[in-house]
């Protein structure tokens, strides 16, 4: 076995083109399927970050002109639904929005989910500093400035 070794490094070193591109072939191969395992297991594989998935329900409104389709609800018939709720353990909304992030002058463009005051609760997600929402700070119009950033956000942003 040694020797086969052997052979196939003198092989390699004379031709050193085939090697080099041998080599890098290998290394583009190994990164994509690395890649494309990340993703998949990332998306498909790995359980979700919030307790009980198992437990959860989107609910959508029926549009009234097309029958077929359905469309988010709105925070009006959200809160009626959370008052009036007899069927579920608890009723949280989000949206997922594009905002401005302005510092330093700068404004950067960066995606957000606009959640009710239960959302991590509902979720079962502690978060690792600060504090979760206010109930008042989920009306529109409150103008509260309040926000929870992820911690590889913060990471990058706490300067």
């Amino acid at each position: 076995m040694i020797q086969d070794f052997k052979f196939a490094v003198r092989q390699l070193l004379k031709g050193p083109g085939f090697t080099i591109t041998a080599v890098i072939v290998l290394a583009l191969g190994i990164g994509a399927n690395a890649a494309v395992f990340s993703l998949v297991n990332t998306l498909f594989l790995a359980p979700p970050a919030y307790a009980k998935p198992h437990e959860l329900a989107q609910v959508f409104s029926q549009d009234i002109k097309n029958p077929k389709t359905y469309r988010e609800l709105s925070y009006p018939t959200y809160r009626d639904i959370r008052e009036q709720n007899n069927l579920f353990t608890d009723v949280m909304a989000y949206e997922l929005s594009l905002v401005g992030i302005g510092q330093k002058g700068d404004t950067h463009r960066a995606f957000a989910a606009i959640v009710s005051s239960n959302y991590f609760s509902v979720l079962g997600v502690p978060l690792s500093q600060g504090r979760t929402f206010l109930p008042d700070e989920e009306t529109p119009g409150c103008g509260a400035a309040v926000a929870i950033v992820s911690y590889s956000y913060w990471q990058k942003h706490n300067r």
